[in-house]
């Protein structure tokens, strides 16, 4: 079985569709023997060589829906990881990078259940690209961070380069030049070895193009040399294009026009130049245009410059021009399925017309069987009629029941608001200037200003939850953020925040938000009782109809005899949340992970 995935790897670039015939071979081989190793090796594989070299994400999808109904089985939880990191590529495939994210931190998540590590530095560097395209370059900076911070082998090496070019191009991003310099120059350190990596030929660009933009002439041609050197080792000829047209910029900062010229005409012997990726060319025209206009030749200096501003024209429109061929391969896919259509609809109508001519020649015999069936038919449709009529009327009654309902729900919370909340205020004022004037601090004082103090905040729960107006997915969102961070604020520890909702304006009934937050005010006030955490990570989502809360602390975890010390709250979170048809998980990793999933509709 592990020879036929072996010999599926081998030849998986070459020849796609034989790989999967020996990956469908090998999971039959484990289905058979009741090998979970294997069908789930076979379900990840699969799926990517469908996916990733046939573009059949139907079947990928349902190879892969199929994997995750499986996995949940208690003991198949350690291939977890495994099938949420298949998942998160699935999704990368088709460029769909937030349920890519989603999935990769579930896997992350899941890594407890499994001794296997081995994925972890390559989700990381994912999720570091993930975030870095939706130009969330702080989460793209923290998760290249999380990668091996020092090289095991040579192979490591080579890996801890690449993290190093990776974290210059985010800091360049987020115009941190001292950052990126920084881990520039840790890259270049680290390459100083003997060995030779692929990835110091993105390391010497880089460092050229730093030192270009610098005007350090020097440093500048001896990084674009490496990268020369290095190139001409690596690769054909035609690939020293781009490392010349670095020299011809350096040349140029020099003022050795003679060189410049020299290295642009190596470039042009080469390799045409509009076949150069979109950023050297421009480099190239731009150079060309300042050595013609410098040496008094403006009219070929006028080509070179439109030849240019093309460049940059087209690495503009270089992904709309990408999207307007994904949209007309679509329309060509509609067009076929409309023609299929039709066709069928032409053959279904003739099939029609010779069912009528044989239904005309039998009904002479069958008129007085369908007077009854006519006559049936007519009282079946009558009592629906009626029966329509009676549904009209029950939900027209239905309506006017939820209207009053809403009205009452607002009135009760602006009564409630008005007098009870205007009377619990008194209270507290009272209580507060009666420890003002009195002589000794009174216990029964402070009793009243704080049962009055603690009567005003919940009672102001109960207005928002009564309050129809507060039935959307921001009203919850900024209620349990405010609660939160003025709890915890309160209580000394950070608390970090993030979301991503999609609809915020979605309706969200007064019963789901009122358990939602319970559960949550439960959870954040067992951190700062029991965890002894500094910060608070609280990350709300929306995914088609699921809301999912996680909150994660860095305190001293959940100790085992948790359950039997909270078991009230954490009774009454889970209730309150599987009341509402939703799930909670509470996670001990380095601090405790509540993770909250409900649906936003019943």
């Amino acid at each position: 079985m592990f020879r036929l995935f072996d010999q599926a790897y081998q030849v998986q670039h070459t020849s796609p569709d034989s790989a999967y015939a020996l990956i469908v071979q090998a999971g039959a081989i484990s289905r058979k023997n009741g090998f979970d190793q294997g069908l789930f090796n076979y379900y990840n594989q699969a799926m990517y060589n469908r996916a990733a070299y046939r573009s059949d994400f139907k079947l990928a999808r349902r190879l892969s829906d199929t994997a995750m109904v499986l996995v949940e089985h208690p003991a198949r939880q350690r291939f977890r990881m495994l099938m949420d990191f298949s998942r998160a590529i699935f999704h990368q495939l088709q460029e769909q990078n937030d349920s890519a994210i989603i999935y990769y931190l579930r896997a992350l998540d899941n890594q407890q259940f499994t001794q296997d590590t081995s994925r972890v530095p390559m989700i990381q560097n994912n999720l570091a690209i993930l975030f870095h395209f939706q130009q969330r370059d702080d989460l793209a900076i923290e998760y290249q961070l999380k990668s091996p911070q020092r090289a095991i082998s040579d192979a490591d090496t080579g890996s801890m380069i690449g993290n190093y070019v990776n974290l210059y191009g985010f800091e360049t991003a987020r115009k941190d030049t001292a950052a990126a310099f920084k881990y520039l120059a840790k890259g270049i350190t680290l390459a100083a070895g003997p060995k030779t990596w692929r990835e110091q030929t993105e390391l010497y660009k880089n460092a050229g193009e730093y030192y270009v933009a610098r005007h350090r002439t020097d440093s500048a041609r001896y990084y674009f040399g490496r990268y020369y050197d290095l190139t001409r080792s690596l690769y054909p000829p035609a690939y020293l294009a781009q490392p010349l047209i670095g020299l011809a910029q350096a040349d140029w900062l020099a003022g050795d026009w003679r060189a410049t010229k020299r290295r642009l005409g190596e470039v042009a012997r080469l390799t045409a130049v509009g076949s150069l990726p979109m950023l050297d060319r421009q480099n190239y025209y731009q150079t060309q245009y300042r050595l013609l206009k410098k040496t008094g030749r403006p009219a070929e200096a006028l080509i070179a410059l439109e030849q240019y501003n093309a460049a940059v024209s087209e690495f503009d429109n270089g992904k709309k021009n990408e999207q307007l061929i994904q949209y007309d391969n679509k329309v060509r896919k509609l067009r076929e399925e409309k023609q299929n259509a039709e066709r069928q609809l032409a053959l279904t109508k003739k099939n029609n017309i010779i069912a009528a001519l044989i239904a005309g020649c039998l009904v002479v015999a069958l008129v007085a069987t369908l007077l009854v069936l006519y006559w049936r038919k007519r009282k079946m449709l009558e009592s629906e009629k009626l029966a329509k009529l009676e549904l009209e009327a029950e939900w027209t009654q239905l309506k006017s029941r939820m209207a009053a309902q809403l009205e009452e729900r607002s009135r009760i919370s602006q009564e409630l608001h008005d007098e009870l909340g205007a009377t619990l205020t008194s209270i507290s004022l009272a209580s507060e200037l009666l420890k003002q004037n009195a002589r000794t601090d009174s216990p029964e004082v402070r009793i009243i200003a704080k049962a009055s103090s603690e009567m005003t905040i919940k009672m102001n729960e109960i207005v928002w939850s009564l309050n129809a107006n507060n039935d959307t997915v921001q009203s919850l969102v900024a209620y349990v953020r405010k609660f939160c961070a003025d709890f915890l604020d309160e209580a000394g520890i950070q608390m970090i925040f993030s979301e991503s909702i999609i609809d915020p304006e979605r309706e969200l009934k007064g019963f789901i938000r009122r358990s939602v937050y319970h559960s949550v005010k439960e959870a954040v006030n067992n951190i700062v009782k029991h965890a002894e955490a500094s910060k608070v990570e609280l990350t709300i989502e929306t995914i088609d109809n699921e809301l999912a809360i996680l909150i994660r602390d860095n305190g001293k975890g959940m100790p085992e005899n948790a359950a039997k010390r909270w078991s009230n709250g954490l009774r009454n979170m889970k209730k309150n949340i599987e009341t509402i048809r939703g799930q909670i998980n509470w996670v001990t990793d380095n601090g405790t992970s509540v993770l909250i999933q409900t649906p936003m509709s019943l």
